[in-house]
């Protein structure tokens, strides 16, 4: 650990060495209270500029203690709820189930809600209206009255001539040659 401080203080001196000898700030100051501190930190002799540099360090280093501290604390009572969940019989799923109709609940309840559902059986209100005028309209135009008997027509022609025929003897008919006879296949006689 000593060896990682002397290296720190080395690169800082290093640093404000090199600071020293060009003109401008090493800081990004970014912010009033950066420029503030920058230039206060200016100010102050290399010997207050290193202790001052040891103080924000010290704070560093107890800040950062006290953030672990805080996460290993919150780490504890996040294990003690999930065990007293677990003795209630709340699991995860039973807690997103209950989000979720509760979620739902609150956005049924909303006013945007309401207003987009009456707007929307509105609509669905209209289009049956159009649709059954115009599904009415076709129905009863000439064209469709006449292909509706031509389908009609030609349903009833393919189930009153539906036949044990095969495939070639069809296919054979089709293209003129004349239907073969089909012969039972010939019972086998004794040997």
């Amino acid at each position: 650990m000593m060896e990682a401080t002397d290296l720190i203080h080395s690169k800082i001196h290093q640093y404000t060495t090199l600071w020293d000898s060009k003109e401008g700030s090493p800081y990004d100051i970014s912010s009033p209270t950066d420029s503030v501190i920058g230039a206060d930190f200016q100010g102050l002799t290399a010997e207050e500029q290193e202790r001052q540099r040891e103080e924000w360090k010290a704070e560093l280093k107890k800040t950062e203690e006290e953030i672990l501290t805080l996460k290993q604390v919150l780490t504890a009572k996040e294990r003690h709820a999930a065990g007293l969940k677990r003795r209630l019989g709340i699991t995860a799923w039973r807690e997103f189930s209950e989000d979720m109709t509760q979620g739902l609940k609150n956005l049924q309840d909303s006013a945007t809600y309401k207003r987009t559902a009456e707007n929307l059986q509105f609509a669905k209100d209209i289009a049956k209206e159009k649709t059954s005028g115009i599904v009415s309209g076709i129905a009863s135009s000439g064209y469709f009255q006449s292909m509706s008997s031509a389908f009609g027509a030609a349903r009833t022609k393919m189930t009153s001539s539906m036949s044990q025929q095969t495939f070639d003897e069809a296919l054979n008919e089709h293209n003129g040659a004349a239907p073969s006879a089909t012969t039972e296949p010939a019972a086998k006689s004794p040997q």
